[in-house]
C-alpha cells in the first residue's frame, strides 16, 4: 500500500526492473524477505516514516531514509529508544553535499582557506505555492498538514540544517524564528531562522515557498576573515570566492581543487553539469560504502559524508525549538 499506486504500474515495473517477486505491503515484504534484504530505502511520505523505521529496527534490517526522518521531535524520541548505533545501520539522504563544489567547499573551509568563520547564510526559496509547477500535480495533501514542526521546515528547513553542520563542523546553540502563511493553502510557507553557535558564528536561514521567480533557489554563503564563498544550487559548477585582497575567483570542476579532481565528481568532461542526479548517486556511492563496512563489521558509520541517525535527530530538535521561538518571540536554547 506503501510502495506503488496501481496494480498497472505494479506490472509495467515488475516486467521493466525484471523483479521476481513484488508486495503492495511493506509489512509483508520484511516477512517474506528479511533474510535475503541488505537494505531497504525508506521513500513514503514524510509522515509515514515513523511506523516503517519502527517495523525496520525492530527486524535488524540497514535503512537508507529519505529525509526527513520523521514529523516531530516526539517521534524521533520514539525511534531513540529503539535504534542503537553498534546494531543498527540508518543512512539519512540528505542529497545536496553530494555536489561536488560543496564537497569542495567544505574542504576549503576545513584547511583554513577562509580564515575564521564568521558568517554562514543559507536560503532556499521556491514559488510552489503561488506558482505551482503545471507538470506535476502539486502540492501534494499530505504537504498541507502543519504539525508543531510545519511541513516547510520538514521539507526544506532539514536541508538547511544539513548543509551548515556539513560545512561548519558544529550544530546550532540557539535559534530564533518567524513563521508566515502567506498563500492560500493556511500553512506556514515562510521561515525565517537566526541562528547562533557556540564559536561565535552568526547564521541565517529563508526557506519559502511564496517566493516568486524563485524555482528551487537553494543559495550558500559563507564568510570568513579571509574569504567569503557563494554557491548556487541552480548554477551548481560554479563556485565563487571574493577575498580580503579585492580578488574574485570562481572555480568550475576544471579548476584546481583539492575535491573537484576526484574521477567520482567527473563522469562527464567540465561543462557538462554534475546535476541533482549526480550528486544522488554522489552520496549513495558513500552509503553503499559505509553498509558493505556495517554489514562485515557491525562497525558504526564512520564518514565524513554519510550521516545517520544522531544528525537526523539534531535537525529535529532545532526545527522543534524554532516552532517554541514563533510561539514565544524569542531565543530558544538549542543545547
Amino acid at each position: 500500500m506503501l510502495l506503488v499506486p496501481t496494480l498497472s504500474l505494479i506490472k509495467k515495473r515488475q516486467k521493466q526492473w525484471k523483479v521476481e517477486r513484488i508486495y503492495d505491503d511493506y509489512k509483508i515484504l520484511i516477512e517474506k524477505e528479511k533474510s535475503q534484504i541488505d537494505a531497504i530505502v525508506v521513500l513514503t511520505p514524510t509522515p509515514l516514516h515513523q511506523e516503517v523505521l519502527i517495523s525496520l529496527l525492530t527486524e535488524n534490517i540497514p535503512i537508507i531514509c529519505e529525509k526527513p526522518i520523521v514529523s516531530s521531535y516526539e517521534e524521533m524520541l520514539t525511534i531513540s529508544q529503539l535504534y542503537d548505533p553498534n546494531k543498527h545501520f540508518i543512512a539519512v539522504t540528505n542529497n545536496y553535499s553530494g555536489y561536488p563544489m560543496v564537497r569542495e567547499l567544505q574542504e576549503k573551509i576545513q584547511n583554513d582557506e577562509l580564515g575564521d568563520i564568521l558568517q554562514i547564510r543559507l536560503k532556499m526559496p521556491q514559488e510552489s505555492f503561488l506558482r505551482p509547477p503545471k507538470s506535476v500535480r502539486y502540492p501534494q495533501k499530505w504537504r498541507l498538514v502543519d504539525g508543531y514542526i510545519p511541513m516547510i521546515s520538514l521539507d526544506l528547513g532539514t536541508h538547511l540544517h544539513h548543509l551548515s553542520s556539513f560545512l561548519l563542523q558544529e550544530e546550532p546553540s540557539k535559534v530564533m524564528a518567524t513563521y508566515d502563511k502567506f498563500s492560500k493553502y493556511n500553512v506556514v510557507d515562510n521561515v525565517n531562522m537566526f541562528i547562533d553557535y557556540k564559536s561565535g558564528i552568526k547564521g541565517n536561514f529563508w526557506l519559502s515557498k511564496t517566493a516568486l521567480g524563485n524555482r528551487n533557489g537553494l543559495h550558500i554563503e559563507v564568510y570568513g576573515s579571509k574569504a567569503s564563498a557563494s554557491w548556487h544550487q541552480e548554477n551548481p559548477e560554479k563556485l565563487e570566492f571574493s577575498y580580503n585582497s579585492g580578488q574574485k575567483v570562481i572555480i568550475d570542476r576544471g579548476s584546481d581543487g583539492e575535491m573537484i579532481n576526484n574521477p567520482l565528481y567527473n563522469r562527464m568532461t567540465p561543462g557538462h553539469p554534475a546535476g541533482f542526479i549526480e550528486a544522488f548517486a554522489n552520496l549513495y556511492n558513500d552509503i553503499a560504502n559505509c553498509l558493505d563496512n556495517f554489514l562485515q563489521t557491525k562497525n558504526k558509520i564512520n564518514s565524513k559524508y554519510v550521516y545517520s541517525f544522531e544528525h537526523a535527530l539534531s535537525g529535529i530538535k532545532l526545527l522543534h525549538n524554532a516552532s517554541i521561538s514563533n510561539d514565544k518571540k524569542t531565543w530558544i536554547n538549542n543545547d
